[in-house]
């Protein structure tokens, strides 16, 4: 059935070219130009390619650089992954504030900023947003435009800082200690071990039902359709190992009316992640957002996630993704995919 689904319009399929995580050592470029590792395997800077109309941008001449092929972007040897295609986002500007940040704290020791500075990421001055036990959320407002850079950029240098990017929306819902996001629940990841993803998951579909099935209609979203970067907001940063701790970690409550919290979204997300490397992106009062480097592509593997991802949110259905096959081409054969309890 999913080989009748409506293709993607014309007009909206973006061709971008496959990009491994670049050296994240180097700072931030305003171009999107690439230099090649030179012959002796010690790479020299590196950022990160965006997508370009050929009918829109003029050649270049022989004075300016030549555009590199693929063959010889630098690709670290861990970790080996593929993110989004982005141009890096240009120098911050500190008075940057989104919200009524009014009320948030100065920034005080302890803050991400001095890892990401020696790691060659300069940012703007930051809040601490939520406190829980030895759990810090720190974060600094982005415009929507940059959004998206910015979380690129915190991402590829955790190796180094130990701190993962995680959008967080209006700087509103996150006021007041983080009561209005987040579960009461002060050690929900610890509870993660009484889990288990695979019963969760069919004991929520037992839960929401059969899902309508048909041939879909939706065409498939693109690799950087994300909602929560389209507006101004804030970008957290969490000491985390994983992206999908982070819900656990700041026990979120966005999706209590289907009686899933903080650990049941880290088994849920930690299963996906050991099976197509999903990173959270997006966390705000009442969506996720993740990006999926290795979505499922055989039919019956398509269909397979899209059941559980009904059985996780089966609001999707009711908020306009007509059936379960729309939801597998829509969102699963995508790169982003996003949820919001309703």
């Amino acid at each position: 059935m999913l080989g009748d689904a409506a293709p993607l319009p014309e007009e909206t399929r973006a061709v971008q070219p496959e990009s491994s995580l670049p050296d994240a050592s180097s700072p931030p470029a305003p171009n999107s130009s690439e230099t090649v590792a030179p012959s002796d395997g010690e790479p020299r800077e590196s950022t990160i390619a965006s997508t370009v109309s050929d009918q829109t941008t003029p050649a270049a001449s022989d004075t300016e650089t030549a555009q590199v092929t693929q063959d010889n972007y630098f690709v670290p040897e861990r970790p080996r992954r593929e993110l989004l295609t982005l141009e890096p986002p240009p120098p911050p500007e500190d008075g940057l504030r989104t919200g009524n940040t009014a009320a948030l704290p100065l920034d005080v020791a302890g803050s991400p900023r001095a890892a990401l500075r020696d790691a060659g990421i300069t940012v703007p001055h930051m809040q601490k947003i939520v406190q829980r036990g030895d759990v810090q959320l720190w974060a600094f407002g982005v415009r929507a435009s940059e959004a998206l850079g910015w979380w690129l950029q915190a991402r590829q240098v955790h190796d180094k800082t130990g701190w993962l990017p995680v959008l967080l929306g209006s700087a509103d819902d996150w006021l007041d200690n983080g009561e209005s996001v987040l579960h009461e629940g002060e050690d929900e990841l610890s509870r993660l071990g009484e889990l288990d993803a695979g019963s969760l998951l069919a004991d929520k579909a037992a839960e929401a039902g059969e899902p309508p099935r048909g041939v879909p209609i939706l065409p498939t979203r693109g690799d950087s359709d994300f909602a929560v970067p389209k507006t101004d907001g804030l970008l957290g940063l969490v000491q985390a190992d994983y992206g999908w701790q982070i819900p656990a970690l700041l026990p979120w409550k966005g999706s209590t009316n289907w009686e899933l919290y903080g650990a049941e979204h880290a088994a849920v997300l930690r299963s996906w992640h050991e099976r197509y490397e999903v990173e959270l992106v997006s966390m705000t009062w009442d969506i996720l957002e993740l990006y999926v480097p290795n979505p499922p592509t055989a039919d019956e593997d398509v269909l397979t996630a899209a059941s559980e991802v009904h059985a996780y949110c089966p609001d999707l259905l009711a908020a306009g993704v007509p059936t379960l096959d729309d939801l597998a081409v829509h969102m699963i054969r995508s790169r982003a995919w996003y949820f919001r309890w309703t």
